[in-house]
């Protein structure tokens, strides 16, 4: 008996469902995203209420003004907090991005017009991405006024093919810098010259055991960036990023 179904329509059926099935792992990827968010905010409002509790025991010496201060300097931090998340996801036009992750304990990002203090090292600085839970060293990024390079550190092998490395980092961060730069050059907004690009650059050379590295990532090399934001912006996804992508290969 028929099923009343042409082939076109099996093959419709089955494009949507691989759609489906795409749809689904990015949602599940934005509730994760948003529940560290909401974890990071969590912590802040546990530790701005645990120092609120310890100057509790000085209220018999401290005036009334006084002792309301640390528990209203808690709560300004969590709003301030609250409203730069805010701020940043209303700026991410069309995108979902990560929490603003910390990826490096120490120095500054660095921006556009220059690099600062490092003109002893070639006018460039170098920046480590740290895994959040424990600072381990994921990558480092070279960061010059024109570009940053960011090279996985040695023994973190990264291969561009899982997930989220392209559909996330390359499809949405970076494509939607270049995409925005698109926009300004046909307006006349931006010279073509200074939008942004990028390349990926991988190890495609077979092991002498017969392994093959291809696909693993040497460097991602990304050009003008052009304003600390952004930079910013790059530093604290592809920490987000590498870190989900050693989750994904056991590590």
């Amino acid at each position: 008996m028929s099923s009343g179904y042409s082939e076109e329509d099996i093959r419709r059926a089955a494009e949507i469902r691989e759609w489906l099935i795409k749809e689904i792992s990015d949602r599940q990827e934005e509730v994760e995203r948003l529940r560290t968010i909401l974890s990071i905010i969590d912590n802040l409002l546990k530790q701005g209420s645990f120092r609120a509790a310890a100057n509790l025991g000085f209220a018999t010496a401290t005036p009334p003004s006084a002792q309301a201060e640390p528990a209203t300097t808690a709560a300004a931090t969590a709003a301030t907090t609250t409203a730069q998340v805010q701020q940043h996801q209303r700026s991410q036009v069309g995108t979902t991005t990560p929490p603003t992750l910390r990826a490096t304990a120490e120095g500054d990002t660095g921006g556009g017009s220059g690099g600062g203090d490092d003109d002893d090292n070639n006018n460039r600085n170098i920046k480590p991405l740290k895994r959040v839970k424990d600072d381990f060293l994921l990558a480092n990024a070279e960061i010059s006024p024109d570009s940053v390079v960011i090279v996985p550190a040695p023994g973190i092998n990264l291969n561009s093919n899982t997930p989220p490395f392209k559909s996330f980092f390359l499809n949405r961060i970076l494509e939607g810098m270049k995409g925005k730069d698109s926009e300004k050059v046909n307006r006349g907004a931006l010279r073509d010259s200074d939008a942004l690009s990028y390349r990926v650059e991988e190890d495609d050379d077979s092991g002498g055991d017969g392994s093959s590295n291809s696909g693993i990532i040497k460097r991602i090399v990304i050009n003008k960036y052009r304003d600390k934001e952004r930079l910013q912006e790059i530093f604290n996804t592809s920490a987000w990023v590498f870190t989900r992508m050693l989750e994904k290969s056991g590590k």
